[in-house]
């Protein structure tokens, strides 16, 4: 009888493991942006919540007197309308870069971030302290992160703020 080859075979894993890295890795920094994003959510209600309000309402709005925020502080909030319109898209891939994003459709909300045809009233952008706050939190936590902001040009509604 002749002798019988004995054959070993050696594979390894590490395509697998490294598949299982990344999806890993994916789903923390996904968790990772929905936390920040949703800090910077929680930031810009609450700086609306607690801001400086003027002592002496400026007009009526649905038959409540408005009292506004102070310049350079947050909009006040009289209808919550603002506040409410306040969401979080949750982090996705965008071409290899995940990212989340905070965001508002109101139509005023460009002209109080900016002061347009009213004092400025930073409430989510870069001057504002909830991106402030939010940015410093980021940083603590990892720093390769960064908050940019954008907001769309308002509709023109015919209306006057």
């Amino acid at each position: 009888m002749k002798g019988q080859p004995i054959k070993v075979t050696v594979t390894s894993s590490m395509d697998r493991q490294i598949t299982e890295a990344i999806k890993l890795y994916d789903q923390h920094t996904k968790r990772h942006l929905d936390r920040v994003a949703n800090r910077l959510r929680n930031e810009i209600q609450h700086g609306m919540r607690d801001t400086q309000k003027q002592p002496v309402a400026s007009k009526f709005v649905n038959g409540k007197p408005h009292y506004p925020s102070m310049a350079g502080n947050p909009p006040a909030i009289d209808t919550s309308r603002l506040n409410n319109s306040i969401h979080l898209q949750p982090a996705i891939s965008l071409s290899g870069n995940y990212s989340a994003s905070v965001f508002t459709n109101v139509w005023y909300a460009r002209k109080l971030e900016e002061g347009v045809g009213v004092g400025k009233r930073p409430f989510m952008g870069e001057e504002s302290q909830a991106f402030k706050n939010t940015q410093d939190y980021a940083n603590r936590m990892a720093s390769d992160i960064s908050i940019n902001r954008t907001l769309p040009k308002p509709a023109r509604t015919g209306k006057k703020v």
